[in-house]
């Protein structure tokens, strides 16, 4: 038995219950609310009108009118082998684009044809009225279109300034990316600007332009491989081409002298660019001379001008036999010709090795493995074969094997390939195997360079 609660703890207890029952009751009796739900979360305030993908929009409905997609033909076929875009510049269907979109049809006239597509699908021909091939641009006529031309900006916009990017990419129709102007590249051979905007394949030939909606530029080209690097050629190179165009078009049975004409000009202007030729007498008096660095006794061409870029690497494991050191340079300042084919640039390399515990014959035999001279580039339809020869010659504190290759373009009149390999021959354990690869330059220039080049090599232990 539980013992029973004294008789003032059971009336405490009942007060309590007779309490909780009356509110109970109170509560029953009040007529049930509508829960009110929570307010939503404000919404941010209005952006003004403008915005980024507004201006974008706004750009390509204005500019719209102007752009055609330029398509190539090969023969009598209705499936397009190659398309670019252009747009208009002048009165009577004047149009601008790359000179690589058309380049097939300047050079091959009588296998392909040139038409344009609006973008409200109206077509028809397309007539080439000049080519810059150092700047990749070209005027055509379009048959039958003539919108209201849009106007260039010779002045290219400050670092960071938006700027915009229009052109049919792949055959996914017209197209428009945002993206900032980065000024012009530095230390390039010709002038580009750096837009940080996709330009994809198919765009090459359409306007970038400010955010005004002015065109301070071509597309051209976007790096492979790399994401959002692109770059333009700058409005400036377009206006004495427009000029020269309406003066004196192209005549399309003369192309290949022009094209050719147009390359030897570029090849001299590049390779006077590196101060290596030809030989000029500096305010001092004295002869300009070669850049060289130092690499295990040896004094070797380096970076020969602002444009070059050279890059080295060396083998980081010390207890190998053979130590080498690697240096490679290249202008990239090659202009694009016709498929497969570029012009006007060069590169060379160095290859240093150090032997230890290896006999004379066996680093003899390594050495020579770096010695093969490449000269296997090109498609043999735009070049000749190879002629080479070769000898001992006698440099500065040392003798060296060289080796001289030599090819003619086909069809542009004036241009050859070289390409050259240097051996050391004088030390046992310590040796370099240098090449040089010119592409697209006239015989005396090449002939030149190469022999300053090679003269420039020293032996200093």
């Amino acid at each position: 038995m539980h013992p029973q609660a004294p008789s003032s703890d059971k009336s405490r207890v009942s007060r309590v219950l007779a309490a909780a029952l009356a509110c109970l009751a109170l509560l029953a009796a009040v007529p049930a609310v509508a829960q009110t739900p929570s307010p939503p979360p404000a919404r941010p305030t209005a952006v003004e009108p403008a915005t980024l993908s507004e201006r974008a929009r706004d750009t390509l409905d204005r500019v719209r009118p102007a752009i055609v997609q330029i398509q190539g033909f090969f023969g009598a076929n209705t499936a397009q082998a190659f398309h670019g875009t252009g747009f208009a510049v002048g009165a009577g269907g004047l149009l601008l684009t790359n000179y690589h979109v058309v380049a097939e049809h300047v050079l091959y006239p009588e296998k392909y044809r040139l038409e344009y597509r609006s973008p409200d699908g109206a077509t028809g021909k397309v007539t080439v009225l000049g080519i810059d091939v150092r700047h990749d641009l070209a005027v055509v006529r379009a048959d039958g279109f003539a919108p209201e031309p849009l106007g260039l900006n010779t002045t290219v916009p400050p670092k960071g300034e938006r700027a915009y990017s229009i052109g049919f990419p792949l055959d996914v129709g017209l197209t428009i990316t945002e993206g900032v102007s980065n000024g012009r590249v530095a230390d390039a051979f010709d002038a580009r600007i750096h837009y940080s905007g996709a330009i994809n394949p198919g765009m090459s030939g359409g306007p970038a332009l400010d955010q005004r909606g002015d065109v301070i530029g071509i597309n051209v080209s976007g790096y492979r491989f790399e994401q959002l690097v692109s770059f333009l050629v700058p409005a400036e190179h377009a206006l004495a081409l427009i000029e020269r165009a309406r003066r004196d078009p192209l005549k399309i049975d003369r192309a290949h002298a022009e094209v050719a004409a147009q390359l030897r000009a570029h090849a001299r202007d590049l390779l006077a660019a590196t101060g290596v030729l030809p030989p000029t007498a500096k305010p001092n008096g004295k002869d300009s001379s070669v850049p060289t660095q130092s690499v295990e006794g040896y004094r070797l061409p380096g970076k020969l001008a602002a444009f070059v870029d050279c890059n080295a690497s060396g083998d980081p494991v010390p207890q190998q036999q053979i130590r080498s050191e690697s240096i490679q340079c290249g202008a990239k300042a090659g202009v694009y010709v016709q498929q497969g084919l570029t012009s006007g640039d060069f590169t060379f390399s160095h290859e240093v090795m150090t032997g230890r515990g290896l006999d004379a014959w066996r680093f003899a035999r390594r050495l020579g493995a770096l010695a093969d001279a490449t000269g296997n580039f090109g498609h043999r339809r735009h070049l000749g074969p190879f002629s080479c020869r070769d000898r001992v010659v006698k440099l500065k504190g040392f003798d060296a094997a060289l080796l001289v290759c030599v090819r003619s373009y086909r069809k542009l009149e004036g241009l050859f390939d070289f390409t050259a390999r240097v051996v050391s021959l004088h030390q046992p354990n310590v040796g370099f195997a240098s090449h040089v690869d010119l592409y697209g330059v006239e015989f005396e220039g090449g002939m030149a360079f190469v022999r300053r080049f090679v003269e420039a090599i020293q032996w200093r232990p």
